[in-house]
């Protein structure tokens, strides 16, 4: 969950901004707030997709607004999700493969900066195998026997969103400047009105 607080004394300035209209200012603190927490949410997901080798819809849907109400005055951006598959990013092969088509090694990339790595912890490779219900995972098997095998798994997707270093760090900047530019711009539309 992503919260981010702006300056208490934004109220007050707001209402000395609007004059006789001060009552307005609960209302107009909301609209930009919600309005800079839609860009927020629009922002994270399109830095996590640059950075993250995952479609960028899959960030959309694991995070949802909770929006600012007058008496309120705070958004939140909540991100769900459990950890991914590595079948969710990129694989090569991409589909299970048996006999002479086999590779010698599955490779998978998480990091689109980063390059395809081979799966293999242990001296045990893993692999792409299709399950009878017909999803397809990437698998490892927990020994020298057949059965059972281990799914990979990498980050989810509140951990990727929550990064720091690659997206909420880079991000953060423009949540300050976009509030305060949706700030002014609800003002404007009150003293214009």
């Amino acid at each position: 969950m992503i919260t981010y607080e702006f300056d208490p004394n934004t109220l007050a300035k707001v209402e000395r901004k609007l004059g006789s209209l001060k009552s307005e200012a609960p209302k107009a603190l909301k609209n930009a707030i919600n309005q800079t927490a839609k860009a927020a949410r629009k922002d994270l997901a399109e830095e996590a997709q640059k950075t993250y080798v995952v479609k960028s819809g899959r960030f959309n849907k694991a995070m949802t607004i909770k929006n600012a109400t007058q008496g309120n005055l705070e958004a939140t951006i909540k991100a769900t999700g459990a950890p991914m598959e590595l079948k969710d990013f990129k694989v090569s092969p991409a589909t299970a493969r048996t006999g002479s088509k086999r590779p010698s090694i599955t490779k998978a990339k998480v990091l689109a900066s980063g390059s395809l790595k081979g799966l293999e912890k242990g001296g045990i490779k893993a692999f792409v195998t299709k399950f009878g219900s017909g999803h397809a995972s990437v698998a490892q098997r927990r020994g020298s026997s057949r059965l059972p095998l281990k799914v990979l798994f990498s980050n989810s997707i509140p951990k990727m969103i929550g990064n720091e270093k690659r997206v909420y760090g880079i991000v953060e900047p423009t949540i300050q400047q976009n509030l305060q530019a949706n700030i002014d711009k609800q003002v404007r539309k009150i003293l214009e009105a």
